[in-house]
């Protein structure tokens, strides 16, 4: 399980960007981490990892209070959205890092790299951003973290791509392992995700499981509901609405997100009604 307890953070000559956070996720689910530019995704993912100190507050990792080093960073993964990888081959990294990671499966390793076309004999020099980010994507996956926090992962992937590592995706998180996956492009993790985080102004607006979405929101074409917001498609008008019922219906995680940075107040006042 993570905790963050009453986090505050801001960068030096820089605007707050966290004032007494507090967030508690089980393990053993795949995350959505979603939130407006700027917002604090890709801060929150590097507290997460102690790759940076809050002023304030702690995070905890299994009870145990995250401290960067070496026995943390053999559990826990990071696959940021803009990295630096050595000028050696895909070959050399794996020999040289995976015995940093006592869970690391070479034949996993292997499967992944066939899945999303990766050529291990290629120097990380030779081989294109979206080509580079797949080599790593493989080796952090075959990692078995019982963290592995991704970045905008879908970032530089082409089609075939996504849908591969989609599928790859789905098979990760067991009682064991969490993932989490922060990322602008709702419709590459909505099938995937069994819990949905989504900050707004500096806080958490949103901190569900999709079944509990599910029941407090109705999703799709507006007529008959009053929808709280709605947006025009090629379907009609499309929105979503307090749920009138417990049956699990249909999720849109866009709709959701836009829901929630364009209409917070009644999102907030819809989970506050039906959660108390």
């Amino acid at each position: 399980m993570i905790t963050v307890r009453n986090l505050s953070f801001s960068y030096p000559r820089g605007s707050r960007v966290f004032e007494g956070l507090s967030l508690a996720l089980p393990a053993g689910e795949i995350i959505g981490l979603l939130g407006q530019n700027g917002v604090g995704k890709s801060t929150l993912i590097k507290l997460l990892a102690a790759l940076i100190t809050p002023q304030q507050g702690e995070v905890t990792f299994n009870g145990e209070k995250t401290v960067r080093g070496a026995e943390l960073y053999s559990r826990l993964m990071v696959v940021p959205e803009e990295f630096t990888l050595p000028k050696v081959s895909v070959e050399s990294f794996v020999a040289h890092t995976a015995p940093l990671y006592p869970t690391f499966s070479r034949e996993q390793f292997d499967v992944y790299c066939k899945a999303l076309e990766v050529e291990c004999s290629a120097r990380f020099t030779d081989l294109s951003m979206g080509q580079r980010k797949k080599a790593y994507l493989a080796f952090a996956l075959a990692c078995n973290a019982e963290l592995l926090l991704l970045d905008e992962p879908t970032n530089g992937l082409d089609i075939t791509a996504k849908a591969a590592l989609r599928s790859i995706l789905a098979q990760y998180a067991d009682e064991s392992k969490t993932l989490i996956i922060s990322t602008h492009q709702a419709h590459d993790i909505e099938n995937l995700v069994d819990r949905v985080v989504i900050l707004h102004q500096g806080d958490v607006l949103i901190n569900q499981s999709v079944s509990e979405l599910q029941q407090l929101f109705g999703f799709g074409i507006t007529a008959g509901h009053e929808a709280i917001y709605s947006q025009q498609s090629v379907a009609g008008t499309v929105g979503i609405w307090a749920a009138d019922n417990t049956e699990e219906g249909r999720f849109d995680l866009e709709l959701l997100f836009n829901a929630a940075v364009k209409a917070t107040k009644s999102v907030r006042n819809v989970i506050a009604q039906k959660l108390g």
